[in-house]
């Protein structure tokens, strides 16, 4: 059987599985995060409020010497699923307080490492920071999961072309019958549309509209995301053009040897 290869598809392919399992731990991580953090009751008292409107402590909030049991709390709860997922260290390795701020933006990243207590209004802030962190992961993961689905798809078109392709560029370098190269042109031909109908769909992908644009994930964003650090961003269509240069090489063979 004839030996394909999609270099940069299969490159592409590990790299979408891997952030599939980061997405998926952090996704577990952050709904583990937040069945702690609903059972955690934030500190109702006097001295130590947060301005909701500035995001910061008050000038009335001197801070205490330690933090109460509820910011404790979720300081732990933190640690113990989203720090601990298996890639931390070596996708983050950040401290708690720079993850806090990563994930939830740096004025209540900052109050949740140092601050001193709970108060209603930072627990609020945290509930729905903590509920964006984990929405974002929800609605990442099935795009990855597209992303995964339409590689292979692209994978198996192209490895299907280079095998037709491979045979029938070897039956053309055995005949010189102009009939029997007229006919192995058209079925390269074939192959040849079938690779172009591919890029199409490829391009479509990366480019066109979807329900996933509508949350801020599209096809051109997605792709920057996960190949943006490549010498080739769109490793689908370059496997596709390699095939398809492959192809056409076969099919100016047959009408070289046909002229």
């Amino acid at each position: 059987m004839t030996e394909t290869s999609q270099p940069r598809i299969e490159q592409a392919l590990a790299t979408v599985r891997r952030e599939i399992d980061c997405v998926e731990a952090e996704l577990t991580a952050f709904r583990r995060f937040r069945t702690t953090l609903v059972s955690i009751e934030p500190t109702v008292g006097a001295a130590g409020t947060v301005d909701a409107s500035a995001g910061g402590l008050s000038a009335l909030g001197a801070r205490q010497a330690k933090p109460d049991a509820g910011l404790r709390a979720v300081r732990e709860a933190y640690r113990e699923t989203v720090m601990a997922v298996p890639h931390f260290e070596a996708e983050y390795d950040d401290s708690l307080e720079a993850n806090l701020s990563t994930e939830f933006g740096p004025e209540l990243g900052t109050q949740i490492a140092t601050a001193t207590r709970l108060t209603p209004q930072l627990y609020e802030a945290l509930l729905t920071a903590s509920a964006g962190a984990r929405d974002e992961r929800e609605t990442l993961l099935p795009a990855l999961e597209r992303e995964r689905e339409s590689l292979e798809s692209v994978r198996e078109t192209l490895d299907d072309c280079e095998r037709r392709g491979a045979a029938l560029g070897a039956n053309a370098r055995r005949t010189t019958d102009p009939a029997r190269l007229d006919d192995i042109d058209d079925e390269l031909a074939d192959i040849e549309a079938d690779c172009e109908a591919a890029a199409t769909a490829r391009q479509q992908r990366l480019h066109g509209r979807s329900a996933a644009a509508l949350s801020g994930i599209d096809g051109t964003s997605l792709v920057r995301y996960l190949y943006g650090d490549r010498s080739v961003t769109c490793p689908a269509l370059a496997d596709i053009v390699a095939c398809l240069d492959t192809i056409r090489r076969h099919r100016r063979h047959c009408l070289v040897s046909t002229a």
